[in-house]
Parts: structure tokens; sequence; C-alpha cells
């Protein structure tokens, strides 16, 4: 009995012990909270004073320090802008390194001067200015794209130069142009366009011709497959549509190097413009009881075969086919010597463009909105230098085959083409003419 007892008074205080340890355990919990809190504490409170020491340190050398020389590079020098600008060098230079005379540089500086000026609000005294900028822009484009090489051109850091090029690209692409790439708006502007082409190239109700060129730019960082083009490159696949005298009345930059020419028409605005009758129609009766002919398009081979839109035969059975094949290749030079002199004069676009992807549809667009307007104003570029970019060109550009899908021919296509064949071998001694 006596032992009985012994086990239960010893059961009762190990209890008490467990039930004190517990309690203890707790207590010292609390207790090293209550430490991390206070450390934390003095921790942010010691945070805070660094933080307004550095901040009194930093307006006291803010108020000390002299005006700041922005954009502008230790050891590099604009005295070669300086030097154009002023008129020391020969007015050659103008042409040769901004592709363009003073005159013409000043008309263009006048258009864009509102667009690309430095923000008088600016604290900034010794921001670029408007015709700074415009001709660092037009050195990069006309040349290899060497920012370094600009940098050391203008006097500035080459982080600036990469600024100065997107804001001017992009202001050249949103105000420039709308005004000098346009497609036409009635009916008398359409009419125009076909009339001028037939006369100075012989294919009738044509108003303009169709053609891609791919632009080298850097592998992107997503779905880079898409971009990477025949040539094994990674590149753009650019639209251009050019009227009767070499301008470019439509360009699409948006698509990536693998996507076939037909393809990147048939999704383009302008066959959608074409095709639901959204540009002005000119119709012409070619041929007495024959289906009037609509405006059109000429392309290469490679695209659809559309009442709109029309290539030569793929094989000829009839001297009438040969004919017609003869004089659409013809007409077809005007785009080639477009494309020849557009990259004769900007010659980033025959290189890689080392800018990110979102940023070159507007360079490249900015290029052909500068061509046009340099046709515009009278500036030729030397026609050696274009038949040597045409050439180039024919080297490095990919080879377009048909596609199995999209180059198909179409039977109102197909009708079309008979109409104009039998037209102009019916007129065979005008043409020859």
């Amino acid at each position: 009995m006596a032992d009985l007892r012994k086990l239960v008074f010893a059961v009762s205080v190990l209890s008490s012990l467990t039930v004190i340890l517990q309690l203890a355990s707790q207590i010292l919990s609390l207790y090293l909270l209550q430490l991390q809190r206070q450390q934390d504490f003095l921790t942010v409170q010691i945070a805070l004073r660094e933080n307004a020491c550095v901040s009194k340190g930093r307006q006291k050398r803010r108020g000390q320090r002299k005006p700041r020389a922005s954009w502008k590079k230790p050891g590099r020098t604009d005295r070669w802008w300086i030097n154009l600008w002023q008129g020391h060098l020969p007015e050659d230079e103008w042409k040769y390194n901004l592709r363009m005379s003073r005159e013409v540089f000043m008309k263009l500086v006048e258009e864009m001067r509102p667009f690309i000026s430095p923000d008088p609000r600016s604290p900034n005294r010794t921001a670029v200015s408007a015709e700074k900028k415009l001709a660092l822009t037009l050195y990069f484009l006309k040349d290899t794209g060497s920012i370094r090489m600009v940098a050391n051109a203008f006097g500035v850091a080459k982080s600036t130069v990469s600024i100065i090029v997107h804001d001017v690209c992009q202001a050249i692409t949103s105000y420039l142009g709308p005004k000098y790439i346009r497609l036409p708006t009635t009916v008398d502007e359409m009419r125009e366009l076909i009339f001028k082409f037939e006369s100075r190239h012989g294919f009738p109700q044509a108003f303009g011709c169709v053609d891609g060129t791919h632009i080298t730019i850097i592998q992107p960082l997503e779905n880079s497959h898409d971009y990477f083009s025949y040539k094994m490159k990674y590149t753009l696949n650019v639209q251009g549509i050019c009227d009767y005298q070499g301008r470019f009345i439509d360009v699409d930059c948006r698509w990536p190097g693998s996507v076939h020419d037909a393809k990147v028409f048939s999704n383009s605005n302008i066959n959608y413009l074409l095709q639901e009758g959204k540009l002005p129609q000119v119709y012409r009766t070619l041929l007495p009881g024959f289906n009037k002919v609509p405006c059109l398009l000429l392309g290469d081979p490679a695209y659809t075969l559309l009442p709109y839109c029309m290539k030569e035969f793929p094989s000829t059975s009839t001297n009438d086919q040969v004919v017609f094949n003869n004089l659409l290749r013809s007409a077809r030079n005007v785009i080639e010597r477009a494309f020849g002199r557009l990259k004769a004069r900007w010659q980033i676009l025959n290189r890689r463009v080392d800018l990110k992807l979102e940023h070159v549809p507007e360079l490249v667009y900015s290029c052909f909105d500068l061509h046009n307007f340099c046709e515009v104003n009278g500036v030729n570029i030397d026609d050696d230098h274009v038949r040597q970019q045409i050439e180039y060109d024919k080297e490095m550009q990919p080879n377009v085959a048909p596609d199995q899908i999209f180059s198909y021919n179409s039977a109102e296509g197909v009708h079309v083409r008979d109409i104009i064949t039998k037209y102009i071998n019916e007129h065979l001694p005008d043409y020859q003419s």
C-alpha cells in the first residue's frame, strides 16, 4: 500500500514538472520574440539615420555641383559636326554623310523640329538640338550603323546615340510617314497613278508593284525560329509597294523572315483594302465584250494571282504569253530599282540591325520615309551605286519559290490576266514604238 502511494506521488510530481517546463518554454519563447522585435526596431532606426545622412550628403553635393555637361562624353568632340554645320567643310560632305544637301536637310529639320526639339522646360540647357539629333540619325542610317562611330563623330556618349536614333525614328514614323508614304485616297489620284504607270512602263491598269526584302536582325529572345529565313539568317520580311517612279506608297515591316511573301501580302492591309474595295476604284474596258479590268499591282511569281495582283505565266505556250511576261518583268524593274536606291542611300539596311526587335520596324520604316523625302526633293543617288546595290541584293536576298498554299491562281485572276494578255498583243505596235 505504501509503495502505491509513493508511485502516485511520483506521477503527480512528474506531471507538475511537465506543466512547469511547458510554461517555462512559453515564457522563454515570448522573451526571445521580444528581443527579436527590439533588434528589428534598432536595425530600422539605424537604417533610417544612415539614409538621412546619405540624403543630406547628396543634397549638399548637388548644391555644390557644377551644371551638368549633359549628352557629352569626355574624350569625344563634336568638332566635325560643328565644322559641317558652320560651313567650314565642302558642300559635298553634306550629301556624302547625310545623304542630302544642306538646303534639303534644313527643310527636313523644319518639318521635324516640333517633334524632336529639346523640351524648353527641361533644366538641362545643354540638350542636343533638333539639327544635331536629325544629323546624327541620318549619319547612323547612311552607313554601317556603328554606334561608336556616330558617337565619335558627334561627340556624344554611345547611350545617347541609341536614345536619339530611337526617338527620331519614332518621330519620323509617326509624323513624317503619313505625309510621304500614302496610298491614293481619291479616284483622281488613282487614275493619275495608273495613267503615269502605263505611260512610263507600258502595263495597263497597274498603279504600282509589290515586292519584299529581308532585313537582317539579331536573334530574337522569343520565337526566334519564326525569324530564321532561307538565307540562314534572322530577318524581318518587309513588304513594299512603289508607284511608277519608285516612291513607296505602302510599307509593312512587321513580318518574321520565315513568312512567305505571298502570305505577307495575303495578310497585309493593302490586300484587305483591295479585296474589300476600300481603295478608290478605277475600272477600264480593255476589250469590247469583256469584263472591265480593275486597278492592280504587279508581283513576282511567288505572289497570288488575283484580279488586283498580276504575275507572269509560269510557263508559256503561246507568243502572246511570252509578250505578256516580258512586259510585266520590264515594268517590275521599277520596284527593283526603288529598293536599290533605298538601300544605297540607307546602307544600315544591308547589315544586321543591332537593335531590340521592337525598335527595328520603326528604323526600317524611317528609311522608307526618308527615301521618299529625298525622291520628292530631287536628291539623286549615283547610278553606279544603285546598280551595285541591285547586284548585291540578288546575291544576298533569298530566292522565293511559290508557296503551295498562298501562291495559287484564282479564277478571277486568270480571267483578268487573259484579258490583259489579249489587249497587249492587239496593241503590240503601241508597246514597241
